[in-house]
């Protein structure tokens, strides 16, 4: 409750990263296609010497429930491990209308990257701002499962990201397991890949945003996959995508995307 920011960098979009290329005795530059970059969000914020969860109200001592309170949040927001710093998961509700009007929960990994310089607002109260750093841009929704079969199967992917594009971490996947050898396509966009390989024991597992195949056996069975079109092994792009199957079933698995 002590979260005073509503817009700002909260809703920004995340700069691209990359950039265009000069040639001699052309106007201009050359158009090079730029990936999201990281991103930084600030959150307005306070403390007081009031309720908190270690805090009754009305406290006893003010001052002591100011410096407690502070220290709560210093000590979870710098948080250590013996290899360095840690990132932590940062969650965000908004009402969205998909399909019918509801509570959307998405959640991106950040770590602080700011100094919480606090602004007295006198002896029990401060403001201060803090600097969240995601070096994944997005924010993932909850995991999508959809089972595609033949020609035409739709996937659709909320948020405005692409599914495939980010990076592992205990809020975002993307796997398709495979019942048997096959090609799987999204036609939408024309990427594909296709796996194959003797002795495999299905179904196979392919971590799209990983780059791993793994048997039910745990067998590392990378060097039967081809991909095409992309950099990524698949994707799904924002909306209705048409997944195409040319064997057996193979079953996706990902998080929406989140700007």
């Amino acid at each position: 409750m002590n979260i005073a920011t509503f817009g700002g960098s909260r809703f920004a979009l995340p700069t691209l990263r990359g950039s265009d290329y000069a040639a001699a005795y052309r106007a201009g530059q050359g158009f090079r296609q730029k990936y999201p970059d990281e991103r930084t969000l600030t959150l307005a914020m306070w403390a007081g010497g009031q309720a908190s969860a270690s805090q009754s109200y009305p406290s006893a001592d003010e001052r002591l429930a100011f410096n407690d309170n502070l220290q709560q949040l210093r000590k979870m927001l710098w948080y250590r491990n013996p290899t360095g710093s840690v990132q932590g998961q940062l969650q965000r509700n908004w009402y969205l209308t998909q399909g019918t009007p509801k509570l959307v929960t998405s959640t991106a990994m950040a770590e602080i990257a700011g100094s919480m310089d606090l602004t007295m607002n006198g002896r029990t109260s401060a403001a201060f701002s803090v600097d969240f750093l995601l070096s994944d841009p997005y924010f993932y929704g909850a995991q999508q499962t959809a089972a595609c079969t033949g020609a035409s199967t739709t996937c659709t992917a909320l948020g405005e990201g692409i599914v495939g594009e980010g990076y592992p971490s205990a809020v975002s996947a993307f796997t398709v397991q495979l019942s048997a050898a096959a090609t799987v396509t999204n036609t939408t966009c024309g990427v594909a890949f296709s796996f194959s390989a003797a002795g495999a024991v299905y179904p196979v597992t392919v971590d799209i945003l990983n780059f791993t195949v793994t048997d039910t056996a745990g067998i590392n069975q990378a060097a039967g996959l081809t991909h095409s079109g992309s950099r990524m092994w698949l994707c799904l792009l924002p909306g209705a995508n048409i997944i195409q199957v040319s064997a057996g079933t193979a079953t996706l698995k990902w998080n929406d995307c989140y700007l």
